[in-house]
């Protein structure tokens, strides 16, 4: 009987990663444009400051723009994710962007330029659908590990977007360097469009079938009592009802809060990295681009890194692995970054940025993964929005970078933002008081039998 319900357990592990690596991977590219595009953005800011004229502190004000009309762009996607055809939605999305990039290549104004950032911001909402989509493709022990490939996304595109990007301003000015992703959003939208659409919380009633049979390993095994009984079918709550009944979700709030304070100094750098290169050591775009780049190879190992170190330590029994990672490797970050920015030598700074990097992207995966643990899947996507809500605070660092650039020059500005990060990993380490109930809420909502099949 233990052999059959072992062997039942299996087979439903091998269905919830039928789709491979194919899905996370189509997933990981919708980020690789956002994300690659901003690493652009940094590379033309020269040329937009000599075309129209416009201070360091002022030209911060471009991504604060965008991140303004995420937020109100997430509200629609996020109620749509949770009721359409995710995939769908996402190529529909991604069209949307396509064509909005190419608005910037034909920017006559900085005025005109910000209205364009305000457009890519308005239709760059893919994350809750994203998320979603990953939640119910893979197994619910191996999310982090996924989440790693889709966040690792990110630094891909902004690899290519920091190389790309300065070749592109290099040899045909700066518009060139928004144009060029053009082709790239509509292959990316296209491939959408071929994705299968998984059944909604089919992952966690594998668990939860797992956990009734006695069969999964690690500290999932070992979940305890939920402090609160499910009652209610989520997927009919309207708006306000799905943001109260988030609202009794601790281990959410503590990520979203800790992460939006870590994303504030990584926003920062992403913005403000590649003039950190020039600026302090005297570099040209496309060295800049290629020094940035070696900080961004530490990023990737870190962004990788974080999902299977978490995962790792899962199935050891360290049910807070994912919160204990992701704060860890905040804090260490900062301690990194300090002295990485606070020195001048580039045959220094460069190592500690490199292992800077890999800790600073180190929490992302395991952070952003166990967000998405403690939300019943009927309510992910407007959970995302309300994410995308409290990080938008952090579009605000490039402009608070600025102004301290402006008075005291980027070096110094850098070196004072770093400890930020600390703090971030602090509110994230409270995190793990409250997880092990929340995400034992969600199995007995699986359990029960709310979570329902989608219907596109």
């Amino acid at each position: 009987m233990a052999h059959s319900s072992a062997s039942s357990a299996s087979s439903a592990s091998s269905a919830g990663t039928a789709g491979g690596w194919g899905p996370v991977v189509a997933l990981a590219g919708s980020l690789a444009l956002a994300n690659g595009e901003l690493q652009s953005l940094a590379q033309a800011v020269d040329g937009i400051q000599d075309t129209f004229g416009v201070s360091d502190r002022v030209v911060g004000l471009l991504p604060l723009a965008m991140a303004v009309f995420i937020a109100i762009g997430s509200i629609p996607v996020g109620v749509l994710t949770d009721r359409v055809r995710r995939t769908w939605l996402l190529a529909a999305v991604v069209a949307l962007w396509t064509a909005s990039m190419g608005l910037h290549g034909l920017a006559g104004s900085f005025v005109a330029l910000v209205v364009a950032r305000v457009l890519v911001g308005a239709v760059e909402t893919t994350g809750p659908a994203a998320v979603s989509l990953l939640a119910d493709f893979y197994p619910v022990r191996n999310r982090a590990r996924m989440m790693s490939v889709y966040q690792g996304g990110a630094l891909v595109g902004a690899m290519f977007g920091l190389l790309g990007g300065g070749l592109a301003v290099d040899l045909g000015g700066w518009r060139w360097a928004f144009l060029m992703w053009v082709p790239a959003g509509v292959l990316v939208a296209l491939v959408m469009l071929r994705l299968p659409e998984p059944r909604r919380g089919d992952q966690e009633s594998r668990l939860a079938a797992d956990l009734t049979a006695t069969v999964t390993d690690g500290a999932l095994g070992g979940l305890p009592e939920p402090r609160r009984v499910p009652e209610a079918d989520y997927r009919s709550y309207r708006l306000g009802e799905a943001f109260r009944e988030l609202g009794r979700i601790p281990t959410m709030w503590l990520g979203f809060v800790g992460l939006t304070v870590s994303y504030l100094l990584l926003n920062g750098l992403m913005f403000w990295g590649i003039e950190y290169f020039k600026r302090v050591h005297g570099l040209g775009a496309t060295a800049a681009g290629a020094m940035a780049a070696v900080f961004g190879v530490g990023a990737m190992l870190g962004i990788v890194g974080g999902g299977f170190l978490a995962d790792r330590y899962l199935r050891r029994g360290h049910l807070n692995a994912r919160v204990h990672v992701a704060a860890g490797g905040s804090i260490g970050a900062a301690v990194i970054l300090v002295p990485a920015f606070a020195g001048t030598e580039l045959a220094v700074t460069a190592p500690l940025l490199f292992l800077g990097g890999m800790l600073l992207t180190l929490p992302i995966a395991p952070a952003e993964t166990f967000v998405i643990d403690v939300v019943v899947p009927e309510l992910r996507g407007r959970a995302y929005t309300v994410r995308t809500w409290v990080r938008t605070v952090a579009a605000i660092s490039p402009v608070l970078i600025g102004t301290l650039s402006d008075v005291l020059g980027l070096r110094l500005a850098l070196v004072l933002f770093s400890p930020v990060y600390a703090v971030g990993g602090a509110v994230m380490l409270l995190a793990g008081r409250t997880y092990p109930y929340d995400i034992a809420f969600v199995v007995a909502h699986a359990r029960a039998g709310r979570a329902r099949p989608h219907r596109p």
